[in-house]
């Protein structure tokens, strides 16, 4: 195996009047290259938590605890201007409501160049040029357009294959998906998950997907971890867990899911 994202006894809490909150309960997982990883739970499980400690942006009040090792550095070490090296380029983020990560009065492929001229690119015409590409291999028809747009001016499912194509040039080793088809119809889901693959397979990269939605991770995982209370119950490849569930939270998530709908067939391709 070929890890590239090691957490050992990683824990994340918070303190108030009422004591100590545990988010995150002392929970251990690995990230191997060319795989992506699914991190499935309820609302409130941790799943978000662990995300964000991975890129330290546990909001203030929280206390972060554990090792996160990447590429042999635990990130929770390191100074504040080399985790910012880091974030965007080596680790990139892909959160719920894309609209949320753009200003609005300001047109999208300045925003995006701004983003890459901090991690060293010079030139906007060539990464005009570059992008334009990219979101053409994402569907889009008039890429030109699009990086001449503002946000407000495109659909949540364009925005989120937006900051994708953005991924996709940073070519980061990890990107982190937190619930990234939430809101999205059931088409714009299915390609944004085909993208999250076709990702994967061209360039190796270690995806690790935030979900709740077992249907999302037959659809796309290699492995999966599941999540309940701030601790990991379960993990495994993706046809132990759908076929032989061990803990009896796995179980109820899986039938829950099963019974609202039917999802895709977990094959080979998964």
């Amino acid at each position: 195996m070929n890890t590239i994202l090691q957490a050992t006894n990683l824990n994340v809490d918070f303190y108030g009047d009422k004591g100590c909150f545990k988010a995150v309960n002392n929970i251990s997982f690995d990230l191997e290259m060319s795989k992506i990883t699914c991190l499935v739970g309820r609302s409130g499980s941790g799943k978000s938590m662990t995300a964000l400690s991975i890129i330290r942006r546990i909001p203030n009040d929280g206390n972060v605890t554990g090792e996160i090792l990447f590429r042999g550095e635990n990130l929770l070490d390191i100074s504040e201007q080399k985790m910012n090296a880091i974030r965007g380029k080596h680790i990139f983020s892909i959160f719920q409501h894309p609209m949320n990560s753009f200003n609005f009065s300001v047109k999208m492929g300045k925003q995006l160049f701004q983003l890459a001229k901090s991690h060293g690119v010079e030139s906007r015409n060539i990464f005009y040029e570059q992008m334009a590409g990219i979101l053409e291999t994402l569907n889009f028809t008039d890429p030109v357009s699009i990086l001449n747009s503002y946000p407000f001016q495109v659909s949540g499912g364009m925005l989120q294959r937006i900051v994708l194509a953005m991924a996709i040039y940073m070519k980061p080793a990890v990107i982190i998906a937190d619930e990234p088809t939430t809101a999205l119809d059931a088409a714009v889901q299915k390609g944004v998950l085909q993208q999250l693959k076709k990702v994967r397979d061209q360039f190796g990269v270690s995806i690790f997907l935030i979900t709740h939605h077992f249907g999302v991770v037959a659809e796309i995982a290699d492995d999966v971890i599941v999540m309940n209370e701030g601790m990991i119950v379960e993990k495994g490849n993706v046809f132990q867990i759908f076929d032989h569930p061990q803990h009896p939270y796995t179980k109820s998530l899986l039938q829950a899911s099963f019974e609202k709908e039917v999802h895709p067939y977990v094959d080979g391709s998964a």
